[in-house]
């Protein structure tokens, strides 16, 4: 026997949530670096602002959610198993800069605990770590970590000069990480 989904208007709640959440995705992959503003999303919504910020607890915990469904998106659309997917997924932020301005301030606003995207951040951050660990091989934790740090920051470049090219320059580090790893180690510094 099947299950039955929600009905009544709990069931409608979380149709009109999902709604919301799609035309402000849609919103902020349309526009430019400066992003929709919260009156708009709610425009194409059909409601107010007050309507919007109904199904979600803050302006922010909306932002957050944009995010992870953008996220998701990426996860159904690129083959994130592989460095071509995830270089792929890379190169297509490119093409939504109001979703790539998005990321980087919620990157930089979730650094506070208090923040409604602390947790979804340092959990994202925890799954591409090990996603980028996984494909580079063993022992490869630190070439990750920046990596990663490489992603993020090249999308701050990006947005002051969207000529960087972010899967061109990361390529590179990796080359030269992989090149470093096939190096002796360094010795211990001498203690004196």
């Amino acid at each position: 026997m099947g299950t039955k989904s929600p009905r009544g208007p709990y069931s409608k709640g979380i149709a009109r949530r999902a709604e919301i959440l799609r035309v402000a995705l849609d919103a902020y992959a349309a526009s430019g670096p400066q992003g929709p503003s919260l009156k708009s999303i709610a425009a194409a919504a059909g409601l107010t602002e007050a309507g919007v910020l109904h199904y979600f607890d803050s302006k922010d915990e909306l932002l957050v959610a944009i995010l992870a469904a953008r996220d998701d998106e990426y996860a159904a659309t690129f083959d994130l198993t592989t460095l071509d997917g995830v270089w792929a997924a890379l190169a297509h932020t490119t093409k939504t800069p109001g979703l790539l301005k998005l990321f980087v301030d919620i990157t930089a606003a979730a650094t506070s605990p208090d923040h409604p995207g602390h947790a979804y951040m340092r959990q994202r951050a925890d799954r591409v770590l090990a996603l980028v660990a996984r494909l580079l091989g063993p022992g490869r934790g630190w070439h990750a970590r920046v990596l990663l740090a490489a992603a993020e920051g090249l999308q701050v470049q990006w947005l002051r000069d969207p000529s960087t090219d972010i899967v061109a320059d990361l390529r590179q580090l990796r080359s030269a990480l992989e090149r470093d790893a096939q190096l002796p180690a360094e010795p211990a510094p001498r203690r004196a």
